[in-house]
Parts: C-alpha cells; sequence; structure tokens
C-alpha cells in the first residue's frame, strides 16, 4: 500500500505555475521568508517539476553506441560522465525497432550540467524529442496565464477553510509558519494553487532549478536545433488535472505536511535527487510501512489509490502506448518523462515488458 505521494505532485507544467503564482503574489521571495526552521523527521517531499531553461546542452557530440555488451545485456558508453547517472533504457519492439528512454527529474542543479555525454549522444541521435508536454510557448501566452490564474481563485465567495478539513488547515498553517508564511494570504486560493505555492516555495529556498529540469533543458535545445518534439500528454491534459483533483485529494494531501518541517521537507528532496542521480528510481515508489499508513484510514486510502492512479498509474499506461505506437512507426525518439513512471509494477518498463519489448540498462 502506498501514500499519497506528494514525489509525484509536480507537473511539466510546474514552472508557469510558479511563474503565474510569484507574479500574483502568492509565493513571497524565498530571501524574505524564515530560515531558521528546525530540522525534523525526513518524508518524502515534492521533486519533480519540468520547466523550460536557458541552458544549453551539446548538439555536436558523437551518435550514441548502440551496440549491446555480450557480457551485460546492456547498451555501453565509454564516456566518463560527471556523477551523474539517470536511469536510461534502449528499448527493443518484437519487430526489432528501438528507442532509448530517460527518466527525467524535473528541478536540477548546476552540478548536473553539462549532462553525461550518453544522454546528449542519445538525444543527438534522435530525430525526435518526445516529452510529457512542451510548455516554452504557453508560458509566453499571455492570455493562457490570464485565464489560468482566473482558476487559482475561488468564484462563488467561498474559501480555502470551507473546503478542507480542520485538520488539514491546521497543518497547513503550521508548516507555512516555517516560511514565514500567514495561511490567511492563501484563503482566495483553491487548493491546486496552494499545494504548487508549497511546491514552490520548496524549490526556491534551495540550490534546485526548475528552469534545469532536464526534460526542458532538452526542450530549450531541441527548438534551438530545430529538432521535432512530440508532446506524449499536452499542457492541457496536465492543468486539468491538477485543477480538479477532488477536494479530499488535496485534504488528505495537506494532513500529510502534519510533522513536517521546512527542513524535513529540504531533507526529502535532496534524498530523492541523490536516487536520481544514480538511477535508483525504486525509491520513489517505495511501499510504506504499516507505522507510516497507521493514520490512515480506509476512506483516506482510497483516496490515496484514487490519487495515485490518476497521477501515476493511469498515465503510465498512455505514456506506454505512446511509446509503442511510436516504435511501430519506425521513428527514432529520444523517449523523456518523469523517473518515476518507469519504476515498478505498472511503471513503462514493466507494461512494455508485459507487451513483449526488451528493456536494457544503458551502462555509463
Amino acid at each position: 500500500m502506498k501514500k499519497i505521494h506528494r514525489t509525484l505532485s509536480l507537473f511539466t507544467v510546474a514552472a508557469m505555475c510558479t511563474a503565474l503564482l510569484c507574479s500574483c503574489g502568492a509565493v513571497p521571495d524565498s530571501s524574505q521568508t524564515d530560515s531558521s526552521s528546525k530540522a525534523a523527521t525526513t518524508t518524502t517531499a515534492d521533486t519533480t517539476a519540468d520547466t523550460t531553461t536557458t541552458g544549453e546542452a551539446s548538439s555536436t557530440a558523437s551518435a550514441p553506441d548502440s551496440s549491446v555488451s555480450d557480457s551485460s545485456s546492456a547498451v555501453t558508453d565509454d564516456t566518463k560522465t560527471n556523477g551523474i547517472t539517470p536511469a536510461m533504457w534502449k528499448v527493443t519492439s518484437p519487430e526489432g525497432n528501438t528507442m532509448v528512454m530517460l527518466g527525467s527529474f524535473h528541478a536540477l542543479k548546476d552540478e548536473c550540467y553539462p549532462l553525461p555525454e550518453a544522454v546528449t549522444n542519445a538525444y543527438n541521435k534522435a530525430d525526435i524529442l518526445a516529452v510529457e508536454c512542451d510548455i516554452t510557448s504557453t508560458s509566453e501566452d499571455g492570455e493562457y496565464m490570464k485565464n489560468l490564474m482566473k482558476q487559482m481563485l475561488y468564484n462563488d465567495n467561498t474559501k480555502l477553510s470551507q473546503h478542507i478539513s480542520e485538520e488539514a488547515y491546521s497543518a497547513l498553517q503550521t508548516y507555512l509558519g516555517y516560511w514565514g508564511m500567514d495561511i490567511s494570504a492563501l484563503e482566495v486560493y483553491r487548493p491546486w494553487a496552494v499545494s504548487s505555492t508549497l511546491d514552490t516555495l520548496l524549490i526556491q529556498d534551495s540550490d534546485f532549478d526548475t528552469e534545469k529540469g532536464l526534460d526542458n533543458f532538452l526542450l530549450t535545445t531541441a527548438h534551438a536545433d530545430g529538432k521535432e518534439i512530440y508532446e506524449v500528454e499536452s499542457v492541457d491534459f496536465q492543468m486539468n488535472m491538477l485543477i480538479n483533483f477532488s477536494d479530499d485529494i488535496y485534504d488528505l494531501m495537506f494532513r500529510s505536511y502534519e510533522g513536517e518541517t521546512k527542513e524535513s521537507q529540504k531533507q526529502a528532496l535532496e534524498d530523492l535527487y541523490t536516487a536520481w542521480k544514480s538511477g535508483d528510481i525504486e525509491t520513489f515508489l517505495e511501499e510504506d510501512n504499516e507505522e507510516e499508513l497507521a493514520g490512515y484510514t480506509e476512506e483516506d486510502k482510497k483516496i490515496a489509490e484514487d490519487y495515485n492512479n490518476q497521477m501515476l498509474y493511469d498515465r503510465n499506461k498512455n505514456m506506454t502506448k505512446a511509446a509503442e505506437d511510436l516504435m511501430s512507426q519506425g521513428k527514432n525518439v529520444f523517449y523523456v518523462v518523469g523517473a518515476a513512471h518507469y519504476a515498478g509494477e505498472g511503471g513503462i518498463i514493466d507494461l512494455l515488458e508485459k507487451d513483449g519489448y526488451t528493456a536494457e540498462r544503458v551502462q555509463y
């Protein structure tokens, strides 16, 4: 059984939400927030965010070595890297068509660049870059952003405290206190905007940068190179999902901040980043033990299952189908979506293998 996992709560549209929230004053400058919060028990933090970048990947790297080692059954690359080895696979269809698939972490640090040569080689060889969605034009669309801003607010004269439980409201109030924020500043915002605010606070106060998210770093490079971009989902799909999660889902999410502090969330973010750097994607979906689930009622468990299905498993099925369709057409694609989508039973790799595809981990 898995709890409601905030590790999955940021979409590729998170940067757009960040810009929107900051522009309307929902998120204060991180330099003005209280930085004296105490450390506490580490738990899962919101970590996966995609955004547009201003970086530049190498577009002159040599083509990747597509040979498969007889001894390791893996795609090999002899080039030494900077120590970043994100999970990447060479996938082969039953018909013999291939695709390179990479797990992304949507907010990264300067130390991740330049990217490992195995990654830039895979990008350079591909004719098409497939990503969850491309926000590079939408984020600059003033009308789109204006309409999105309207959806942040209640339009029925209600407020946040009328849509979530006292327990959730109290947990939020305490957690926001570690950031030097009063919950009253967020009373007019709908739960999705409040959740995005919490994510934004965490990223802004760290040395992670949503503008260096891996897939969107590649997106910016692809636009500059004139490379074809394929959207597995879309900005509208992701925004609609984020906006339309039930109050029950957000209530459970907010209650999960009980006992959390600024420092505990930052540490959890670091832990997941460390796992991503080494390609340890299973860490993203570790099962929760009975002690962690002790506070969950049967109704809570149903809500968590609904959330995880919408956020992860249903999307995994659609992402798998998109990959299979592209391979069946013989497309030369570099496929980059969030790392959590590849992990475990019901993940993209598992679903592909059940459909008769083979997946070989790239060795750096």
